[in-house]
């Protein structure tokens, strides 16, 4: 499967059980990445993704996706499904937050950086997109 994160500088995924973005060109980037095939997600996003194409809403998504399915992650832990992921989509989110809830897997010690690339966001003038991939 392929994974899509948010991280603040120091991994955290929430903070006050709220999301480190939701920056709106963040999320075109995601639907982008997708393209036509299906993104799965949590309950907890659907704010995000509303009236959206190729949204499939299941909280245990992480379970049902295959290889070639888009999982867009805020509040799941990874570490369990380490061998399913094939591609990570990591987004910084140039910021440090006091987070409740950190990123368990990172793709850096088992993925090759395949790209990155910085970008201007609708509230956050620096984020970085990196690409990992087995």
């Amino acid at each position: 499967m392929k994974i899509l994160c948010v991280i603040d500088d120091e991994g955290g995924l929430l903070f006050n059980h709220r999301r480190v973005s939701k920056d709106r060109i963040l999320i075109e980037k995601v639907l982008e990445i997708v393209g036509n095939d299906k993104l799965y997600i949590s309950s907890f996003s659907t704010s995000l993704f509303e009236n959206k194409d190729h949204i499939v809403v299941d909280d245990d998504y992480l379970e049902h996706a295959q290889d070639h399915d888009y999982c867009f992650v805020e509040d799941k832990k990874l570490l369990a499904y380490k061998d399913k992921i094939n591609m990570f989509y990591l987004f910084h989110w140039n910021r440090h937050y006091p987070s409740d809830f950190s990123l368990d897997y990172l793709p850096e010690n088992a993925m090759k950086l395949k790209d990155s690339m910085e970008f201007v966001g609708s509230s956050h003038d620096d984020i970085l997109l990196e690409v990992f991939e087995k």
